[in-house]
């Protein structure tokens, strides 16, 4: 796939036509049924990551029912661990495999490689096998949405960020969350801070006298995640208190069910091409992502919530067309062109509202360096030593 010009397809919405005749497929026929794993690390209790996944493998049982079969297998936690489960869902009569965890994607592909008659899915971005197709959400149309309402509900004009890693399409959730907070208070600045930094963000945005702050986005739409204000957008009352206002929320099981379908009427798109890999990176016009709203929210921001929602889902908003200044003073957009999904997913600065840096590889704490160095914004730079080390 490195050898062409543009080595990952970006696949930003479902094909719905039928499938057409001598169309190259992984099956020789449309399935009947389907037999169907998922390989998740660790486990629903101690991950709300694949909590998050597993709300939707139980929402896809729903749907489809009879017309699959579906296993779901537990601490792909060490590469022994991940080889054999994929073996044994394999063995076990999968014709269907998704992987939920970027950290899972090496071991996909080899048993891809190994089984040509399985479909592979690994939940990643930007990865250039072809031989695995990878799948994630664009998470940044939902931060759009609760940066303006985080800009609304700021009093002093600044509002915490906790981004997670340096990643693909990190830098596009801080960029369109600082351009949502900008649209409805011009003079907000977003103070960035990193989870996979040393450090306690929330303590400090205290001290310095921030009140709305913006953390991971919830794993599913239950509501307890949104109430516990570990995650969203939040804001901390003068008593202490803390009130949920927002979150993007994944929505794993339409994304599962969307797929399914796709694959069992014969109108998934393409087959196996040995020379292009493909990663399906969707949003809210499928519905693969949406945004929570809190009953806390006043009348008029849920208003315009809502009227964002429906603008970023039938294409009439684009958070970044407009004009667009960098941290450094470069005009990344002067308000006539829309960026195209790949220098969307890319993006490698900042907004000049975003008071912060993408921290260094060096700088990140070792539990967090395996992720940035599959997928960080800048892992062609890490040296290769330094990945063997680790």
């Amino acid at each position: 796939a490195l050898s062409t010009e543009t080595p990952v397809q970006l696949s930003t919405d479902p094909v719905t036509q039928e499938a057409k005749t001598g169309l190259l497929s992984w099956f020789t026929s449309t399935p009947g049924h389907l037999n169907i794993a998922f390989i998740h690390q660790m486990d629903a209790d101690t991950s709300t990551w694949t909590s998050g996944h597993e709300f939707g493998v139980q929402h896809l049982k729903r749907r489809l029912k009879d017309k699959i079969t579906v296993r779901s297998y537990f601490h792909a936690d060490t590469p022994e661990q991940k080889d054999a489960l994929l073996e044994q869902a394999v063995a076990e009569g999968a014709n269907l495999v998704f992987t939920t965890t970027p950290r899972l994607n090496r071991a996909t592909v080899k048993a891809a490689l190994k089984h040509p008659n399985v479909r592979f899915f690994n939940c990643s971005v930007a990865v250039p096998y072809s031989s695995v197709r990878s799948y994630y959400c664009r998470i940044f149309e939902g931060k759009f949405i609760t940066g303006a309402i985080a800009g609304a509900m700021a009093n002093n004009d600044h509002i915490g960020y906790i981004a997670s890693y340096p990643i693909y399409g990190e830098p596009a959730s801080i960029n369109a969350f600082a351009l949502g907070a900008q649209m409805t208070n011009p003079r907000a600045k977003i103070d960035l801070r990193w989870s996979c930094l040393p450090g306690r963000p929330v303590p400090d945005f205290v001290q310095k006298g921030i009140r709305v702050i913006s953390n991971r986005e919830l794993p599913s739409q239950e509501q307890i995640y949104m109430d516990l204000c570990n995650f969203g957008t939040y804001q901390i009352e003068d008593d202490g208190q803390l009130t949920p206002l927002c979150s993007p929320c994944w929505m794993w099981g339409k994304f599962y069910e969307t797929m399914v379908r796709s694959i069992m009427s014969g109108s998934f798109d393409g087959g196996k091409d040995k020379n292009r890999a493909v990663n399906y990176w969707w949003g809210m016009d499928t519905g693969v992502i949406d945004v929570k709203l809190s009953d806390k929210l006043p009348d008029g921001v849920r208003v315009l919530a809502e009227l964002l929602r429906q603008g970023l889902q039938d294409g009439s908003i684009d958070p970044f067309l407009r004009p667009i200044t960098a941290q450094d003073g470069t005009v990344k957009n002067d308000g006539s062109h829309c960026f195209t999904p790949d220098e969307i997913l890319h993006m490698d600065w900042l907004c000049d509202n975003v008071e912060g840096s993408i921290p260094q590889f060096d700088d990140i704490l070792p539990i967090s360096q395996p992720m940035v160095r599959a997928l960080g914004v800048y892992r062609d730079e890490i040296p290769a030593e330094k990945e063997a080390s680790l």
